[in-house]
């Protein structure tokens, strides 16, 4: 086998080697970076309080049966319809998934139970509640409550 041919594959295992290397780091941190923590809440608090934005908490509803085509459906729908209703120009997103750990550094304005989509709208200091929405809305939820968080914002 000539030297460059040699070379060649050295190099090309090197970099297969080093690709699986990141992918894997990249899976391993994906939890760390993902869902609720005291840390992005505190980064939201500052966010918000700097930008004037409320803080809007989002409780996504999880897959009851994965297996089932019409209950993953239902769920996604659900789920982009409370999306779709999120002022994003006016809040600051914390987004809670079902499994999410340290709940119990919620505020106290936010309620860990309810309803499953829901969204929480609170002021950017994270005292009271300005709007909340719960389930899954339809359109004239969706602007009623788009029009609770413009007003709870201010100009």
């Amino acid at each position: 086998m000539p030297l460059d041919c040699t070379i060649h594959h050295v190099i090309k295992a090197r970099m297969k080697m080093f690709s699986f290397i990141v992918v894997s780091a990249l899976i391993a941190l994906t939890p760390a970076f993902g869902g609720f923590s005291e840390r992005k809440l505190e980064a939201a608090r500052k966010s918000a309080e700097k930008s004037g934005k409320l803080i809007a908490f989002v409780f996504w509803q999880d897959y009851w049966d994965p297996n089932c085509p019409k209950c993953v459906a239902q769920v996604s729908a659900n789920n982009n319809a409370t999306k779709s209703a999120i002022p994003r120009s006016n809040v600051v997103m914390i987004e809670i998934d079902k499994g999410d750990k340290d709940l119990d550094k919620l505020p106290a304005c936010v309620s860990p139970h309810g309803n499953l989509p829901r969204v929480i709208v609170t002021d950017s200091s994270i005292t009271q509640v300005v709007a909340t929405l719960p389930g899954a809305p339809d359109r004239k939820q969706s602007r009623e409550f788009e029009k609770k968080v413009a007003e709870a914002r201010g100009p």
